[in-house]
């Protein structure tokens, strides 16, 4: 087949696709930039260079970067403190820096990492980022200038207080596009422009009824053309790398997510850590071209491929056309009303929020999952999102090594017909004369040894009982293993007793043996796993029944 025959064949799909994400995402960077207290044109230029440029670099054939909502409302929080004037300069330089950030985690190929940011902390970080989204647009809503404080909350309270200063023509505007996106989505063949229509049709209503509506363009203007390219301050970066790197963190997570949500067209999850790189490089790229941190966003990157997108033509597309949009029609997105704008966003915000059965599930069958939940969801309206990211990931830290620690524990195995093994708890106290055969449960490391030890069964008053422990898949358990096991030795040794090792892996000898750990054991009392499940530790019941 000759070079490009696939792309040709695909080019209709990924025409509509790429328009129809176009079509979706202009409101969508606008508001987006709006979240994040920046030019509503920044937004653009992010949508059309951020999501073009990834397009050719992402491991994900689908993955649509761009400047989403979580980013958005934690750009907020670093920019808040700034000068308006050194805003644009602050931004871009951001921008720079967490290029940097991902393209770094890309090469050292720390996709792996973002495991350990459990399910529980990023439904409480992302249930928080939305909450912020919809109190943060009540101002621009009512027409009434919330006070910028750092606790959202209070801000509504204000407005509460003040609700007698709500102008009912923003309010009205607002509502009415909310209404139109909920009912214009139900309409087949019209989900596309299900944000752009009310935008339309909320402009117009304002130019002909409302003129006193607060536009886009009383806070920033739009001009036509693409971006001069310019050189980020890199004099402001020092006061930049903290949240930088938790901007980085935040949007490789959501990435990841999409990437393990949305696979490849074979159903081969794609290369996270080329996902990675690809968005370092992409925002490393955009800082010279005015335009917001970005990363993949799942709801973009699902309607592109719902939307019939087969290649990753379809993102270039779509960039491409919110290109032409800017050359074209750029200045008349400061006609659009700011209520309207904020209507979508709160609707986007609602929808994120709008998570029953996730927080439930959470809740029902995690306990500790529940609380980190909780903490990190208090920790995104208390304090600068960026900082509540870090307090996630310690939380997922934590949480893996509480849990790992408590489900660290040793099992009885009782042979049963057909040989097999039925598990039971371990006795407190050895059977005298008996074999006792166990297993590890649980992970072994340093932090969950001392359980293990306490879970074995004391040799205390039992003569001529053997203990058959199976070690199979205990690879890297440290050093830490071999000093229990020889005390172990050494304590059923004491009382007569026996300690014989099964399905122990090859590389963990060199370690029993230089720890001194197999001298106590008995080398004859070591049975080396096989590729064969069960052979080893059948053989070591053999030798413990023959008295060997």
């Amino acid at each position: 087949m000759p070079a490009g025959g696939p792309q040709v064949k695909s080019l209709p799909a990924d025409l509509a696709a790429g328009a129809t994400t176009a079509l979706v995402g202009i409101p969508q960077a606008m508001g987006f930039a709006l979240v994040a207290g920046i030019n509503p044109l920044y937004g653009l230029y992010t949508a059309a260079f951020s999501t073009a440029i990834a397009a050719f670099l992402t491991g994900s054939s689908y993955l649509k970067v761009m400047l989403s909502n979580v980013l958005a409302v934690s750009i907020y929080s670093v920019l808040a403190p700034v000068p308006e004037a050194d805003v644009p300069a602050t931004l871009f330089v951001l921008t720079l820096l967490v290029g940097i950030f991902q393209l770094g985690f890309g090469l050292i190929r720390a996709g792996s990492l973002t495991r350990f940011i459990s399910n529980a902390v990023l439904t409480g970080f992302v249930t928080g980022a939305a909450l912020l989204i919809v109190l943060g647009q009540l101002g621009n809503l009512t027409g009434y200038e919330l006070p910028r404080d750092a606790i959202q909350v209070l801000a509504m309270l204000d407005l509460i207080l003040h609700a007698g200063e709500i102008r009912p023509d923003a309010l009205a505007v607002g509502l009415l596009t909310i209404a139109l996106v909920i009912v214009i989505r139900r309409v087949p063949h019209l989900s596309s422009v299900a944000l752009l229509l009310p935008l339309i049709v909320a402009t117009l209503l304002v130019r002909a009824a409302f003129p006193g509506v607060a536009l886009v363009g009383d806070i920033a203007a739009i001009p036509a053309g693409l971006p001069a390219l310019i050189l980020p301050d890199i004099a402001l970066a020092p006061d930049l790398l903290i949240p930088s790197l938790a901007l980085a963190i935040i949007g490789l997570v959501m990435a990841v997510g999409v990437t393990e949500a949305i696979p490849e067209r074979d159903g081969t999850i794609a290369d996270v850590n080329r996902d990675f790189t690809g968005q370092g490089v992409t925002n490393i790229v955009c800082s010279f071209l005015q335009c917001a941190p970005s990363a993949g966003s799942l709801s973009a990157t699902a309607l592109n491929v719902s939307a019939g997108a087969e290649t990753r033509t379809a993102n270039l597309i779509s960039g491409v056309i919110v290109g032409v949009v800017i050359i074209v029609a750029g200045p008349l997105a400061e006609q659009i009303p700011l209520p309207a704008l904020a209507g979508i966003l709160i609707l986007i915000g609602a929808e994120l929020l709008y998570r029953p059965h996730e927080i439930a599930c959470i809740c029902r069958y995690s306990r500790s999952g529940r609380w980190a939940m909780a903490a990190t969801f208090i920790s995104t309206q208390v304090l600068p999102l960026q900082y509540s990211i870090y307090i996630g990931v310690l939380l997922s830290l934590a949480l893996y090594l509480l849990t790992s620690t408590r489900e660290a524990s040793v099992i009885r195995l009782v042979p049963v017909d057909g040989g097999m093994f039925r598990e039971e708890p371990p006795p407190v106290r050895l059977p005298a004369g008996r074999i006792t055969i166990l297993t590890v449960s649980g992970s072994v490391y340093f932090a969950t040894l001392r359980a293990i030890e306490r879970s074995l069964p004391s040799p205390e008053g039992a003569e001529g009982a053997v203990v058959v422990l199976a070690l199979r898949g205990r690879v890297e358990a440290g050093t830490g293993l071999f000093r229990m096991l020889e005390r172990y030795a050494r304590r059923l040794r004491a009382h007569n007793n026996r300690l014989v090792l099964a399905e122990v892996d090859p590389r963990l000898l060199g370690g029993l043996e230089e720890t001194g750990a197999s001298a106590a054991i008995g080398r004859g009392n070591i049975f080396v796993a096989t590729p064969v499940i069960g052979e080893a530790l059948r053989e070591a019941i053999r030798a413990a029944e023959a008295g060997e």
